[in-house]
């Protein structure tokens, strides 16, 4: 027996009605009635939940307003790298230098780490897949692997001076390379799928460190005159899900250092993007900051 309609819904309508409904159907509902739905569907389902009925709503909205195709656009990290080319900057491989912490000594998960990390990138590539000349982008993709790091002790430091020493491919020679180890590696194998749901709702996700090529530089956290007295530490945890599109186009094209792109990165925090939503505050989820207040999606 079908469950009955929840009793937020106008009467008469159900939930497939909801999801069809057109905009003259919609004016014909007064403010209350469709107040009274917003709080129920969300009290009900929860935000995430309730975003995702409306994502479906609208996209069967332009599907049968024959408005459903959609246009994709040019990747961030093409972006960067045609507009290199025009500047005379030849990439013939690309990505980045990843170290593994020596802590690291389970072979088994280590291996299955890097299939993870692979499988998260595949994903973030989704969204741009048809656009012209990515897949032969995607070929010369390259994450340099680095399993042994000889003398490096596994302290930030090592590391960087490491990577600044070893000979490295222009198109993965960067301001920054990446750093797994056994804590990223944990929130690799066991944070949810980012193809579970939106980042917003999950309040865990996997990340690598980035580690400046001069972690031992000096800088003081006063990015926009907002944050102060806290010393640089000179690495800072990123997404894994948003290496290519987020991280990549800013190292390529060295426009801003690591200081000023992960600066404001406290503790175990991810930076995800520059934008208002950028720091994935750990164990809470978004971090607005502009208003320095978490939003976990609920």
């Amino acid at each position: 027996m079908p469950a009955p309609t929840p009793s937020y819904y106008p009467a008469g309508w159900d939930r497939e009605r909801m999801l069809n409904v057109t905009v003259n159907e919609i004016n014909d509902l007064t403010e209350e009635q469709r107040g009274v739905f917003r709080e129920g569907l969300r009290a009900d389902l929860g935000q995430q939940g309730f975003d995702e009925f409306f994502d479906e709503m609208f996209r069967r909205e332009q599907e049968a307003s024959g408005n459903s195709t959609k246009t994709i656009k040019e990747p961030p990290f093409m972006e960067v790298m045609r507009l290199g080319e025009d500047r005379g900057v030849r990439r013939d491989q690309w990505g980045f230098v990843v170290f593994k912490s020596p802590e690291i000594v389970d072979a088994e998960q280590w291996m299955a780490c890097k299939k993870r990390v692979s499988e998260i990138i595949d994903h973030s590539i989704d969204p741009y897949r048809g656009y012209a000349g990515l897949d032969d982008c995607i070929r010369k993709m390259k994450f340099q692997w680095v399993e042994d790091v000889g003398e490096a002790d596994g302290s930030m430091g090592s590391i960087s001076r490491a990577y600044s020493s070893s000979p490295i491919l222009p198109g993965l020679n960067h301001s920054l390379c990446l750093y797994i180890t056994p804590a990223s590696m944990d929130s690799i194998l066991n944070s949810p799928s980012p193809s579970s749901c939106k980042r917003k709702y999950r309040n865990r996700i996997p990340f690598v460190i980035a580690v400046s090529r001069d972690v031992s530089q000096q800088h003081y956290n006063t990015i926009n005159g907002d944050i102060e007295g806290a010393p640089w530490r000179g690495f800072f945890n990123v997404a894994v899900e948003t290496l290519l599109d987020s991280l990549f186009p800013i190292v390529a094209d060295d426009s801003m250092s690591p200081f000023e792109i992960g600066g404001r990165v406290a503790g175990d925090d991810v930076w995800c993007d520059y934008t208002r939503w950028g720091v994935h505050k750990a164990g809470i989820g978004y971090w607005d900051s502009r208003t320095g207040q978490a939003d976990s999606g609920l």
